[in-house]
């Protein structure tokens, strides 16, 4: 379920650019030649900072920016009804779906298989265990529960043609809470730079900067301490990179936190490996999958993964606050 908590460390652009009232959009105080937009988008915060010495078309590229946003919108939220994803859930097939939707799914099966199955959209059925058993609204064990799932998640059990997604077993769900936000994030990315938008910051869940600052220095963005949510624990410069961080407690289904949105697929699990996972790469669709599945993953795994990519840095907090750091 895209939600927005997901990304429960709240990542924070500093050095750039003043923070404004949601859905406004002006020239930041400290130049003319800076315009903020705060809005929400996939029913998280967002916001898109850029360069412009032309006001009316900041405020036309930012309206259509919009646009772009909610026609994604209408393909990958599960809050709507008619979106792709709920009526694909609801019928276990999709007929002529979008060429979009398409390469989603494509991406979301690539990303499970250099992943050994550590990222996974079909873990849907999990959530729906996790949030009905701790509202009550069904008795029973939790454990049983789960294990009466797990023959339903699996991104293999998704069938793919050029016209058609299919799921292999009845009461299957997926869930693009994982790669959808980076997706648009991207998306959004490559409109403005082709719109000749060369310094750019797009925040839509999860970070990509195009180019740097006008005045050549990069985007800097604060992750917060995971276990203050105060402090801001690192400082990542981007210049035409993306970023994305996943966390365990944005979601909490109990108030212990020990059960949460980032399910292992293989065990239906919440994962407790580490306080927070974050991954900067080329693309935010790359950072938020490897995010989100390097969360279920031992560093020897992800080291295995990560020879399989090039440009991708990772920083792990454990659960003792131990910053560990890979590269591929």
């Amino acid at each position: 379920m895209i939600n927005n908590r997901r990304r429960i460390l709240r990542v924070m652009a500093i050095g750039a650019g003043t923070l404004i009232a949601p859905y406004s959009l002006r020239a930041a105080q400290e130049s003319t030649e800076l315009y903020d937009w705060n809005g929400r988008a996939l029913g998280a915060e967002a916001s898109i900072q850029l360069y412009s010495d032309d006001r009316n078309k900041a405020n036309e590229i930012l309206d259509n920016t919009q646009k772009i946003i909610n026609k994604y919108e209408g393909m990958f939220s599960l809050y709507k009804e008619k979106s792709l994803v709920s009526q694909l859930n609801k019928f276990g097939t999709l007929s002529n779906p979008s060429p979009d939707f398409i390469k989603l799914v494509m991406l979301s099966k690539k990303f499970s298989k250099i992943t050994n199955g550590s990222f996974d959209i079909s873990v849907q059925p999990l959530w729906n265990v996790y949030k009905n058993h701790f509202n009550e609204e069904v008795s029973g064990v939790l454990k049983e529960k789960i294990n009466a799932v797990l023959g339903n998640i699996g991104s293999n059990k998704i069938s793919l043609g050029q016209k058609y997604i299919s799921f292999d077993n009845d009461n299957m769900a997926v869930s693009f809470n994982g790669i959808a936000q980076g997706y648009i994030t991207d998306k959004v990315s490559e409109y403005l730079s082709g719109q000749g938008f060369n310094h750019v910051l797009v925040d839509i869940g999860e970070y990509r900067a195009n180019g740097s600052q006008k005045n050549g220095e990069p985007w800097r963005v604060g992750l917060l301490d995971p276990f203050d949510e105060v402090s801001i624990a690192d400082v990542v410069e981007m210049r035409g990179t993306a970023l994305a961080t996943s966390g365990g407690y944005g979601n909490n289904f109990d108030a212990s936190g020990q059960y949460h949105h980032l399910f292992n697929p293989q065990t239906g699990l919440s994962s407790k490996l580490y306080a927070s996972v974050t991954v900067q790469a080329s693309s935010a669709t790359t950072a938020d999958a490897l995010s989100t599945a390097f969360s279920n993953m031992t560093q020897k795994n992800i080291k295995k993964t990560l020879r399989q990519l090039s440009n991708v840095q990772v920083r792990l907090t454990d659960q003792n606050g131990i910053i560990h750091k890979l590269q591929s």
